[in-house]
């Protein structure tokens, strides 16, 4: 027999969101001093009464407390009203939400700035870290994608790399890697015991066991902690940082100051509209020449940024230069082929009027009357194309010629 709790649990298919949806609905079942199966029993009314009473203890922590703040209401009571729809309970929800504290400002909304991810990077001596802060800082990506990802998720392009995230999912989308993240990625893979495409890209202190969701939102948490950073000062208020989506925010700044499409920006944070998601289908190499305009601004060692645009240049340098090369080529063919052109029609003109001397009598005159026939039509012809068609190309005016000469030569010969 499917219990209640199957049927709540069975609805959710996130494992990150039904961790989260058993904390919240917990927390609802401690207050009511109910489980599972005895809340499923209960009267509609007596749940409904329940489910009221516990918004208005809520509101009195937040009222005394600060905490839960007014922000987290729906967060809270969301576990709840999937586990009695999914039971066949149906509450008034739109009644109960009216009981719901006014909204406050959202605190810790602001990216990260270069400075902060610099701190971040001096604050953790571990290979590892580096190269996931690096990570997070190029890819924008959420943290909960990091324990999913494996090495083969990485493939390069040029100095750089795509990246798969969510493989073999309905939100499966890639974003890039910045050389300079590249480089630190490929150093903590170098230490690694295991490197097989199919293990996981970020593991534990061993270098062995993959890196699991709580251990992945916690490793930035620690850096942040132990260093007693600048970036935590205003924590907790509008001018606060969180400690991983404050690299999203950061990456997404960064994309729209490089003047990146707006397509390929949503594409790369897993963003895309839901049309999107079936029709806007990007290849490795378009992906990776919109996320290129944005390299210098994501790069945190600006030296390195100088450097990969000195490089981008000069690419786009011998590019031009080959280009160059070959346009002025194609010019000066051109222009041979017009020199050469018009030095063929000065050569017939000279040969149309030698034969036409020959024709009337004007020097030595060939009695063969096939060559005869042929020097009328080439003195007749209208075009210089047709001029030489009458010999057969201009190779074969050539041989007549020289048998014109030898024939003239005979003749003297014979006179002497």
């Amino acid at each position: 027999m499917v219990t209640a709790y199957q049927k709540f649990s069975e609805a959710i298919r996130e494992k990150a969101t039904r961790k989260t949806y058993e904390i919240y609905l917990n927390q609802f079942l401690d207050y009511a001093h109910e489980d599972y199966e005895s809340l499923a029993k209960l009267s509609q009314s007596h749940i409904e009464e329940l489910v009221f009473n516990y918004v208005i203890h809520l509101k009195d922590l937040t009222e005394r407390t600060g905490k839960p703040s007014p922000n987290s209401y729906n967060t809270m009571t969301s576990p709840i009203k999937l586990f009695l729809e999914m039971n066949d309970i149906l509450l008034n929800w739109t009644k109960i939400k009216r009981l719901f504290p006014a909204k406050v400002p959202v605190s810790n909304q602001l990216p990260y700035t270069d400075e902060d991810v610099r701190e971040l990077l001096a604050a953790t001596t571990s290979v590892r870290n580096k190269a996931f802060i690096h990570f997070l800082a190029a890819t924008g990506c959420r943290v909960g994608a990091i324990p999913e990802l494996t090495i083969e998720d990485i493939q390069p392009i040029e100095d750089g790399a795509i990246v798969t995230i969510y493989r073999d999912t309905t939100e499966e989308y890639r974003t890039c890697l910045t050389p300079e993240a590249f480089y630190h990625l490929k150093k903590y893979l170098s230490q690694r015991i295991n490197t097989n495409p199919d293990v996981s890209l970020f593991t534990t202190k061993n270098n062995v066991d993959a890196l699991s969701l709580d251990a992945a939102g916690d490793v930035i948490r620690h850096i942040r902690k132990q260093a007693k950073l600048m970036i935590d000062f205003g924590r907790k208020s509008t001018k606060g940082k969180s400690q991983n989506h404050a690299f999203r925010k950061r990456f997404s700044l960064c994309l729209a100051n490089a003047d990146i499409q707006s397509k390929f920006i949503e594409y790369m944070m897993g963003h895309y509209e839901k049309q999107d998601k079936y029709y806007f289908k990007p290849s490795d190499e378009d992906l990776w020449f919109q996320y290129k305009k944005a390299i210098k601004i994501l790069t945190l060692d600006k030296s390195e940024a100088m450097k990969h645009e000195l490089e981008q240049k000069k690419v786009i340098i011998d590019d031009y230069e080959k280009r160059l090369q070959e346009k002025v080529s194609e010019i000066e063919n051109r222009y041979e082929g017009v020199v050469g052109a018009l030095e063929v029609e000065v050569w017939v003109a000279k040969m149309k009027k030698f034969f036409l001397d020959q024709l009337e009598g004007r020097g030595h005159t060939h009695t063969n009357k096939k060559y005869i026939s042929q020097m009328r039509d080439f003195v007749d012809a209208t075009t210089t194309a047709d001029a030489l068609k009458v010999f057969g190309g201009d190779n074969e005016l050539i041989n007549f010629m020289k048998n014109w000469e030898n024939l003239a030569k005979n003749k003297e010969k014979q006179n002497e």
